[in-house]
């Protein structure tokens, strides 16, 4: 038998010292490969969107030439940040759009008709989050409307206007006739939407004006009222009100507990994770184990948005332990990296629904939970709504939601170079946690609470109404 000698050992060890080296080594070289390619090494960082002032009005006239080079620029954004933009038409229908877009573009155009061009493209792509903004100040009507089951309809006295009025006609053309003109203005995934945002478009005189419906400095309606036909004149004024950031955020959510009810309430218009809100859903939930509430509602039917992760927070202080959520395809493009702050600049990465994992309160609340949503049900208040009803965790009542359960989303913002318009592109596609229930192109309520005319005029919440009916168990 062979002797291995000392120095033989000696070799021996250094070359297996020597391969555990280079195994270690490759094996840091490919972990910081990963990690630099992943952004989690020296990562880049998002340059950040600054857009500059909008100083056009809707009368001033336009270059054919600039309005050429902001309609290219607006093609390459959407084209190359957007899963897919020819999700409505096709792509020989996107074609056949941008054909005649760059024809209307031959001749001089004021900002609102160049603006109205280029919205009817980007409502095309059918996604409510990629639109086009020109916030132009310009008179508008003091009016408030509202959608019920028989039509649109006054929500307050304003001048000889009263609430509850039953709108006919607006400059001549019914509300009905008006929102297939409409759904070419508003960025929608369902009527649903089209119909919410229509509040507030035919409030404003660029809108009217497009639409037709001004004549000189008023609009013209017909109304019924107790069976009666009225023609009323309401007159564009300057310095309508609009509802603020400010003011959205300053009632951004609350709550309220009735025990005589039974009852308590979480209202959420704007998703913000932060410790004020989860101090504020840790209160809630307090109270309602202080008075011995049966019954918890979450009422979403005015949440706009924000940030999904409050839905955790809610989510915990309910008896369970997981949940499936969304899944995610993401388009990677060089302008999303840069707004991103990503290194990886083409392709598509797609991630399928998938479980996570709650830490539940130490008590938490065991009886029955209702989400209260709406037309205005929107972004990430219609993604907690789908969640809680995938996930079998509520029961919804109220009207469709303003956008689908399976949607576009995580909007990039960019600014047309000379217009300046506002342009917001989705770069993401999100799958609801239970696929099999698409296509939907709206949450459709458990239970459907539709608004009427006379709850309009009584003033009358027919949901809470309902929710005051039922019996905790």
């Amino acid at each position: 038998m062979k002797k291995t000698t000392p120095a033989r050992k000696g070799t021996l060890a250094k070359k297996i010292v020597s391969h555990l080296a280079i195994a270690l080594a490759c094996t840091a070289i490919g972990t910081a490969i990963w990690l630099y390619r992943a952004n989690l090494l020296f990562p880049v960082q998002p340059v950040p969107f600054e857009p500059e002032p909008q100083s056009l009005y809707g009368d001033d006239l336009l270059d054919p030439e600039e309005m050429r080079e902001d309609l290219a620029y607006m093609l390459e954004v959407i084209e190359s940040v957007h899963p897919d933009p020819h999700n409505r038409l096709g792509e020989e229908g996107w074609k056949a759009e941008k054909l005649a877009l760059l024809e209307k573009t031959q001749e001089p155009l004021t900002a609102a008709q160049f603006y109205f061009a280029l919205k009817g493209l980007v409502t095309s792509v059918g996604d409510a989050h990629t639109v086009l903004r020109f916030d132009e100040q310009d008179k508008g009507l003091g009016l408030t409307f509202d959608w019920v089951q028989e039509g649109l309809v006054l929500a307050e006295d304003y001048g000889p206007f009263r609430t509850g009025d039953l709108i006919l006609t607006i400059g001549g053309k019914r509300p009905e006739e008006l929102l297939p003109e409409l759904d070419r203005l508003v960025s929608s995934e369902t009527m649903y939407w089209v119909r919410e945002e229509s509040k507030t478009l035919l409030r404003r005189r660029p809108v009217l004006d497009h639409l037709g419906l001004v004549d000189g400095d008023g609009v013209s309606f017909v109304v019924d009222r107790e069976g009666g036909l009225l023609t009323l004149t309401a007159f564009l004024e300057a310095d309508v009100q609009r509802r603020s950031l400010e003011d959205l955020l300053a009632d951004r959510h609350g709550w309220h507990v009735n025990p005589e009810e039974g009852l308590a309430v979480f209202y959420l218009n704007v998703c913000i994770y932060d410790e004020v809100f989860m101090g504020d859903v840790r209160e809630f939930f307090a109270a309602v184990k202080t008075h011995g509430i049966g019954k918890v509602a979450l009422d979403l039917r005015g949440n706009v948005g924000g940030d999904s992760r409050v839905t955790g927070t809610f989510l915990q202080h309910l008896p369970v332990s997981r949940y499936k959520t969304y899944g995610t395809l993401i388009r990677y493009s060089p302008l999303a990296a840069e707004r991103v702050g990503v290194r990886r600049t083409g392709g598509t990465a797609t991630y399928p629904p998938s479980t996570r994992k709650v830490t539940p309160v130490r008590e938490p609340f065991k009886g029955p939970v209702y989400v209260l949503v709406g037309n205005q049900t929107f972004s990430s208040g219609n993604w907690i709504a789908v969640i809680l009803y995938d996930n079998e965790l509520a029961e919804v009542l109220g009207e469709p939601t303003g956008n689908a359960p399976s949607s576009y989303g995580d909007m990039l913002s960019f600014q047309l170079p000379h217009t300046r318009f506002l342009l917001g592109v989705s770069y993401k596609y999100f799958t609801r946690p239970d696929p099999s229930k698409d296509p939907q192109n709206a949450l459709y309520p458990h239970i459907p609470i539709p608004k009427t005319r006379q709850d309009v005029i009584d003033g009358i919440d027919p949901v809470f109404e309902y929710l005051r009916s039922i019996t905790a168990y």
